[in-house]
């Protein structure tokens, strides 16, 4: 194909002077010829230009293509709308020069669908008979980018139709620009909702590592407090009354009974804390939970709360009717050994549940009270006869040594 011919300024007016007329595109002298004086030089073009002329004149696109022969263009004909409209569903087009009047509409119809597919960047220029400015305002408000009436100079209609093309590359090279930062911007929002995801994750680790270290300073604390307490009590009973004050100090009203094993899956009670129970059934009910509670907990390793009734009812089946309407939480002491030394039972209304933190303080209590009941009970031990300390069956193994099992307040 031939090279692209210099692309010149559009005069003022929107139709085109009359043929060799001074100032006329083409025309000697004139800024757009050739030969004019700061005339830009030619430059050829890598890439082809796709033209589409829309005109039931066959003269007409003869005229189009004689125009654009020394541009490096590709053109292609439609003789109506229709025709036209199937070739631009098929393909893409740089340029559509349309005729203003077609033989099945008019050719500002087919302006008006192109100006209104943003998908696409092609321009169109509008030829038509009409030379006057109510056909370029037409025109140029259906979305046309030039305007040019017949007759026209071929390198009028050439420069017209290379500017349009130009501006037809802009847009498409615009449209990339903005696809491409679509692109980039989804992948940025996605690296920021992950960078935003593990923030998140690393504060909520940040919290609950705070916590957990709140948490264990708060039973450290906790626990140096309590055997600065107990480590003084060195009576059985003593022990009792004050584990079970701070205790509940630390729970809130509850009811809380402390069993003590008297031998082999035998308990009583050693002290009780009596919150809401009445009166006159707190001894029977206290007893019964010594039968009931303490021989099925004192294997217990961890601290069991018991918030709901079919929970209760699972753990205690018929015996779960004593503690109705109750919240329960049962834990067991132990010696250095791992053996019973006494096991704690504490419920109140069901509508005031057991916390966490309640479990967690039970927890240190529980620990410490054990170490120092053992301590009690060996110092004791130490210096009591066997036969004057209470709770113990005293026995002879086969090798001649006390045996002894169980220890009551």
């Amino acid at each position: 194909m031939a090279k692209r011919k210099p692309k010149e300024p559009h005069g003022a007016g929107p139709t085109s002077a009359a043929p060799g007329a001074p100032g006329a595109p083409g025309a000697p002298g004139s800024p757009g010829s050739p030969g004019a004086p700061g005339a830009k030089p030619e430059r050829s073009s890598a890439r082809t230009i796709h033209l589409l002329g829309v005109s039931g004149r066959e003269s007409s696109c003869d005229e189009i293509e004689r125009a654009i022969d020394g541009m490096n263009a590709q053109f292609e004909r439609a003789a109506t709308l229709a025709e036209a409209r199937v070739l631009l569903l098929s393909g893409s087009y740089d340029v559509v020069i349309v005729d203003e009047a077609l033989p099945d509409g008019g050719g500002l119809e087919l302006v008006r669908e192109l100006a209104g597919d943003r998908a696409r960047a092609t321009c169109c220029v509008v030829v038509s008979d009409r030379a006057d400015l109510a056909a370029a305002v037409d025109a140029m408000r259906s979305g046309a980018a030039d305007f040019v009436t017949r007759p026209f100079q071929p390198a009028e209609l050439s420069r017209r139709v290379a500017g349009a093309a130009e501006r037809a590359g802009r847009t498409r090279d615009e449209q990339r620009r903005v696809e491409r930062l679509k692109r980039i911007c989804k992948r940025l929002n996605s690296a920021r909702e992950e960078v935003s995801k593990q923030v998140d994750d690393l504060c909520n680790d940040l919290v609950t590592a705070y916590q957990d270290l709140a948490d264990q300073m708060t039973s450290a604390t906790m626990a140096s407090e309590f055997t600065t307490i107990v480590r003084q009590e060195l009576d059985v009973e003593a022990l009792l009354r004050t584990t079970l004050e701070y205790l509940l100090n630390k729970t809130g009203p509850t009811n809380a009974a402390v069993f003590l094993p008297t031998g082999h899956d035998d308990y009583s009670l050693g002290a009780y804390v009596n919150y809401d129970v009445p009166r006159d059934t707190a001894d029977v009910l206290l007893d019964h939970l010594a039968d009931v509670i303490a021989p099925r907990f004192d294997q217990e390793r961890e601290v069991r709360r018991f918030a709901t009734a079919p929970e209760l009812d699972e753990a205690l089946g018929d015996d779960a009717q004593w503690l109705n309407d109750s919240a329960l939480v049962v834990f067991a002491c132990r010696d250095e050994d791992g053996d019973c030394l006494a096991v704690f039972a504490l419920f109140r209304d069901r509508r005031n549940p057991f916390p966490d933190t309640t479990l967690a303080h039970l927890r240190v209590i529980r620990d410490i009270f054990g170490e120092q009941l053992d301590r009690v009970v060996r110092i004791h031990h130490r210096h009591t006869p066997d036969k004057q300390w209470p709770g113990f069956d005293v026995e002879e193994d086969d090798h001649g040594h006390a045996d002894d099992h169980g220890l009551a307040a």
